[in-house]
């Protein structure tokens, strides 16, 4: 397929993957082939990305030694660990691990725990406080205005015509 290419995608093309035509995408190849052929900013940029090839082939690759070795391959993830033999796999342990990879799921759990139980203990109090509050004004005859506060509270607003002023 030979179509015309810009220079701006034929320096991303050189800049992706080098110098060597042979490693440019098949399919843009040939433009960019007839790019170079007639414009000297593609030439000065192939001629750029060939020093910058040369460099990197020149700079020399060291074997990483036993300790960084070792050291990656302490930090790498692994698997769950093996059951023993004769022993059944727990589907619960292993959704457990699934779900929370990263230690004992003690804390989440726990932390889950008190903030479900710190609702429920919220949520009676405040209850309480409601429907103290509700008899206090049903007391005094001020259950309209009370009405009005949970209708606004609540955001309902299919207000009665009597309420807006």
């Amino acid at each position: 397929m030979n179509r015309e290419i810009s220079l701006e995608r034929f320096a991303a093309i050189v800049d992706a993957y080098g110098a060597s035509p042979m490693r440019w995408p098949a399919d843009e190849r040939g433009a960019a082939e007839a790019l170079l052929a007639f414009s000297a900013d593609a030439r000065a940029l192939l001629d750029e990305a060939r020093m910058l090839d040369g460099v990197l082939a020149a700079a020399p690759v060291e074997v990483p030694s036993d300790a960084l070795v070792a050291r990656l391959m302490a930090a790498r993830p692994r698997p769950a660990t093996p059951v023993p033999a004769g022993k059944p796999r727990s589907i619960f342990r292993e959704l457990i691990s699934a779900i929370w990879p990263y230690g004992s799921p003690a804390i989440p759990a726990g932390a889950l725990a008190a903030s479900i139980m710190l609702g429920i203990a919220l949520g009676s109090v405040s209850e309480i406080a409601v429907l103290n509050g509700s008899q206090i004004a049903a007391a005094s005859g001020e259950s309209e205005a009370d009405e009005r506060l949970i209708a606004l509270a609540l955001a309902d607003i299919d207000w009665p015509e009597e309420w807006i002023q």
